[in-house]
């Protein structure tokens, strides 16, 4: 393995379970991943070992005959071919790797019985199934008991998706700023337009506040119009009666210009 930590693991393990020799080496560090190889090198009496992970079982899924022994054949597969992409990185990647296909796709079933769903892709050297959901790689790691793990890529997924979400936010209120400007300006030019027109001057009392509003506010919505024509003339209305005035400066203008 070129992990540590997981030679440490395996090790204690055949420490607390089996009487038998034990030896740990390691190789340089390799120039490709600046990593070393530890192997852990066992001499003993094979037959408890044997007998105990049913290794001489014609049909490896024989012994997943339980919830708990497929969890720890899971567990196991991610020690031995397992890795996980960084969990600060946007997108997520698990994968376990194995140049024996037939182990790979008893995997993939396994996976399935727990509800998550493979991909197998051949490389060169090597074959690989890979999870890229990041719910179903914290699913993966809750059935591997990586809890701790799997609490910190849920509180990723929760921060990532509340900034992805004020950011959308932010989108919306900037777009809905500008369409309100570009409207809101557009209104002025018609109002210019059209207030010295003698149809104009027959319009009601509060269709000429408005205009008088707008041309003073041409940034406000149409529920900031609401509010300040309250303010202002002490007439309560509604945004249907804003959007109302609206539509007759439309109609008013292009009245004057056809």
């Amino acid at each position: 393995t070129q992990f540590q930590p997981t030679l440490k693991l395996v090790n204690h393990f055949f420490d607390q379970l089996y009487d038998v020799n034990r030896m740990i080496s390691f190789t340089e560090i390799q120039k490709i991943n600046q990593r070393r190889i530890y192997k852990l090198s066992i001499q003993g009496n094979f037959d408890q070992i044997t007998a105990d992970l049913q290794l001489n079982t014609a049909q490896p899924d024989m012994i997943l005959n339980s919830d708990a022994n497929k969890r720890a054949y899971l567990v196991g597969a991610f020690l031995s071919g397992g890795s996980i992409s960084s969990i600060d990185k946007s997108q997520y990647h698990l994968e376990i790797r194995s140049n024996k296909i037939p182990y790979l796709r008893l995997l993939q079933k396994l996976l399935g019985e727990f509800n998550i769903t493979v991909t197998m892709l051949n490389r060169k050297r090597t074959s690989v199934i890979y999870i890229k959901k990041a719910s179903e790689v914290s699913d993966f790691l809750k059935i591997i008991g990586a809890n701790e793990g799997m609490l910190e890529l849920e509180d990723k997924i929760i921060a990532r998706d509340y900034i992805n979400s004020r950011l959308r936010l932010n989108n919306l209120d900037m777009a809905n700023l500008k369409k309100t400007s570009s409207a809101g300006s557009e209104q002025v030019k018609m109002i210019k337009a059209i207030r010295g027109s003698r149809i104009f001057q027959t319009q009601p009392d509060k269709f000429r506040f408005y205009c008088t509003l707008r041309l003073q506010h041409p940034e406000l919505p149409l529920s900031g119009m609401v509010g300040i024509f309250k303010q202002k003339y002490q007439i309560k209305i509604t945004r249907t009666g804003i959007n109302h005035y609206a539509l007759k400066i439309r109609e008013i203008y292009k009245s004057l210009n056809n």
